[in-house]
């Protein structure tokens, strides 16, 4: 068990780390600068969900792990969905993530204040678009959507709820 928490907090350190295409503002807070969904996805997603989107963990007895972003097609073709998945990319969900037969206990970072709304849209539409095949009606997230995903509250009940009203996984 403690070797496991100690490679997740590893992995969160990993996952925060500036990369190379950073650019220091007068405050001195890093701000990750790259628009492209594939690197930003590489940079910041893959570390926990790795870069097919399949997710680590999740066998063990206490599911510890992060839950795979494959197979979340129809989930992306909805705006309630693409909700959803800006909602937790901006607020980090912690607790219980059930996918098929699995429920997955780890902890993802907030990057709402890291990533811009530009940079949201872009990986969601690689996760969409590269990770997963679009579903029959799928429309790309807009900046609209991720702007309206900021407006939510930032608590982990607003997000169960959400996810809870979306198709089982």
């Amino acid at each position: 068990m403690k070797a496991w928490k100690t490679a997740c907090a590893s992995l969160l350190t990993l996952a925060l780390l500036p990369s190379s295409v950073l650019a220091q503002k007068k405050t001195n807070r890093v701000i990750y600068t790259p628009t492209e969904g594939r690197q930003i996805y590489n940079d910041r997603c893959a570390v926990c969900h790795l870069a097919n989107g399949g997710g680590r963990g999740g066998e063990d007895e206490e599911g510890n792990g992060f839950p795979p972003l494959i197979g979340m097609s129809e989930w992306l073709a909805t705006r309630e969905g693409q909700l959803y998945v800006a909602h937790a990319i901006i607020y980090g969900p912690y607790g219980s993530v059930l996918v098929g037969d699995r429920f997955y206990y780890g902890l993802m970072p907030r990057f709402g204040p890291r990533f811009t709304n530009v940079q949201i849209v872009e990986v969601i539409r690689y996760i969409a678009e590269v990770l997963n095949k679009p579903a029959p009606g799928y429309r790309p997230i807009t900046v609209e959507i991720v702007q309206a995903a900021r407006g939510l509250r930032d608590n982990m009940d607003e997000l169960e709820l959400e996810r809870s009203e979306l198709p089982p996984r």
